[in-house]
């Protein structure tokens, strides 16, 4: 039996999702304080305006899998770092997190995050990204209240993630995007949310300079791989698993890197491939031929093997940090991360 995988907190059980566990989760200290996030974060998200903080917590009560915080709490846990502060930069990196959501389904309209409507979908573009900047804004009065290397430290994770989005537009419906431009876009848009929990969890932990580098190596690593195993999922679920539309990156030009080789592979599926997307608008029917030649192309396994290697890298970043259950679960989820179902 496969090892089930999300991240759940008290209120998502109380929302019908109590079956779904954290198996991977050895850290009893971290499974606590996710217990506590989401107080943490109503606290966080204050508004005189009562219709902003009803559109700001629209996607974040809906839980989701929280593995960035649970990262950050794994790494400050690994050194002598109070709940409070760990409590304090989770919240902060949810925030930013969710934020990004928004604005990621404003330009692609997104109709579906995580189950249900999307902000933009409920409200429309101009509330949506307000509420959007709204949480940035939210996050950004937490981590100054962390002193100034957390803040830093998460300046610079919101220039990357600003430049991967950016990257990302500008190469949407480029059927000729070089596959190490793509990786530098995952990299700076999804691996910069990954490595930075690690680096604030070191730094809240006061860990050596060894033990800071060997964590950011292990988020750059996991955020690749985990976004390679997503965007195979755009391929291969549906909505109801997955939480989005599937196949959506697919419909807005945005090629993932299974598409990009299958694209290459040459021959006459490439060609019809290519073809198919150069449409200006995609059936739905077209869609399905579209992702049937991905798949029968061997891109999708290649893509999984590569996603599996990153994640085999993630774990061998560690291996110096001691023994314990913060350190078996980062291991486990760097295990978890590539075979995911949703």
């Amino acid at each position: 039996m496969r090892p089930r995988f999300n991240l759940m907190t008290p209120v998502d059980a109380r929302r019908g999702n109590a079956s779904e566990g954290t198996d991977w989760l050895h850290c009893t200290r971290t499974q606590a304080l996710l217990g506590r996030l989401d107080a943490e974060i109503d606290r966080a998200v204050t508004a005189q305006d009562a219709q902003l903080r009803v559109m700001a917590l629209h996607v974040v009560r809906r839980g989701g899998k929280r593995l960035r915080p649970a990262l950050l709490m794994l790494c400050g846990s690994l050194g002598p770092c109070p709940d409070g502060p760990l409590l304090k930069a989770a919240a902060a990196l949810e925030l930013i997190h969710v934020a990004s959501l928004y604005h990621d389904d404003i330009m692609d309209r997104a109709p579906v995050r995580r189950g249900g409507p999307s902000t933009q979908a409920r409200w429309g573009d101009g509330p949506a990204t307000f509420a959007g900047a709204y949480l940035f804004a939210r996050a950004c009065t937490l981590w100054a209240d962390l002193g100034g290397l957390t803040n830093r430290l998460a300046s610079e994770a919101s220039v990357d993630l600003c430049r991967g989005q950016l990257g990302e537009l500008e190469h949407a419906f480029d059927l000729d995007t070089p596959e190490q431009r793509h990786l530098e876009i995952l990299t700076l848009k999804t691996g910069s949310l990954f490595s930075l929990p690690c680096r604030i969890g070191a730094a809240l932990a006061g860990l050596d300079a060894e033990a800071a580098s060997s964590l950011q190596i292990y988020g750059d690593e996991l955020g690749r791989a985990f976004q390679l195993a997503d965007d195979l999922l755009d391929l291969t679920g549906e909505v109801e698993t997955i939480g989005k539309l599937a196949s959506k990156d697919l419909r807005e030009g945005i090629y993932s890197l299974p598409v990009l080789r299958a694209l290459r592979n040459g021959g006459a599926d490439s060609a019809r491939l290519r073809d198919l997307l150069t449409l200006e608008t995609l059936e739905d029917n077209e869609v399905g031929e579209a992702v049937a030649i991905v798949r029968a192309s061997g891109a999708v396994e290649s893509v999984r093997d590569q996603a599996r290697r990153g994640a085999q890298a993630a774990g061998a970043a560690i291996a110096q940090l001691p023994d314990g259950p913060a350190k078996d679960s980062l291991r486990a989820l760097a295990a978890l991360a590539v075979e995911r179902t949703h």
